[in-house]
């Protein structure tokens, strides 16, 4: 019974955390994540180790258990951890107010986990029907290639470009390697300040930037940085002025 409690806070947590950064779930991999970490608890709960020197353990661990579910952490390896920590942080601490409440805790755990549950559906939709209102295409050309691109309306982009000094519009890496065949392309080094800390991107000035939409494109006068840690099925982050001033 205990097992089965850690194995589903553990998936619980992780698809928290998956969802705070925006991550996609993939069953397996979150199953693989739960089963790593109800493993890892039960192995440190036998080393008998003092309190503090077993939480020590927990942060490598988590990461470990972050990695299963979702590659994409290692592009990010400290925020992926430190928001998983937080996920079972939250709920631990659901749990324990309801604890306190109740005074048992079979009831306390059924009730937190319901909770957590209600709380995650309720953070996904409200996040999708965000995404969903914010969603457009660009189409960027660079050396006769052409691609189009998913991307959303970022207002905290404030990225330019120090040569151009155009708006930056920031792809995930693998993704804008891989449609407008850059492997080869020479790009210039431009710096960001991300969550994560400070990042080097390659940067380049395409020939075409543009909006997609129903009516045709519009323009955009914009500079492109490829991100190592935006994960391939990351939408384009456009800055939110640049829409502005193209009157989308």
């Amino acid at each position: 019974m205990t097992m089965a409690l850690d194995l589903l806070m553990d998936m619980l947590a992780l698809a928290m955390a998956l969802r705070l950064e925006g991550r996609r779930i993939r069953p397996w991999r979150l199953a693989l994540g739960a089963a790593l970490g109800a493993a890892g608890a039960k192995g440190i709960s036998l080393l008998s180790l003092p309190r503090v020197q077993a939480a020590a353990l927990w942060i490598p661990l988590a990461f470990a258990m972050r990695l299963a579910a979702d590659g994409g952490a290692l592009a990010r390896p400290v925020r992926g951890t430190l928001v998983l920590l937080a996920a079972f942080g939250l709920l631990g601490g659901v749990i324990s107010a309801l604890y306190g409440a109740l005074g048992t805790l079979a009831p306390a755990y059924a009730l937190g986990l319901g909770v957590a549950v209600l709380s995650a559906a309720s953070s996904i939709r409200s996040r999708r029907a965000a995404g969903d209102a914010e969603r457009l295409r660009i189409a960027l050309r660079f050396r006769g290639r052409e691609a189009e691109f998913e991307a959303i309306a970022d207002s905290g982009n404030c990225l330019r470009d120090y040569l151009t000094h155009r708006p930056v519009i920031v792809l995930p890496e693998t993704e804008g390697r891989r449609k407008l065949a850059l492997d080869d392309a020479p790009l210039r080094p431009i710096f960001a300040d991300t969550a994560g800390g400070r990042q080097m991107m390659g940067c380049f000035t395409p020939e075409l930037a543009a909006v997609v939409t129903d009516r045709g494109r519009r323009s955009l006068q914009a500079a492109v940085a490829l991100s190592p840690g935006l994960g391939g099925d990351a939408p384009a982050l456009v800055p939110g002025a640049l829409l502005s001033e193209a009157e989308i």
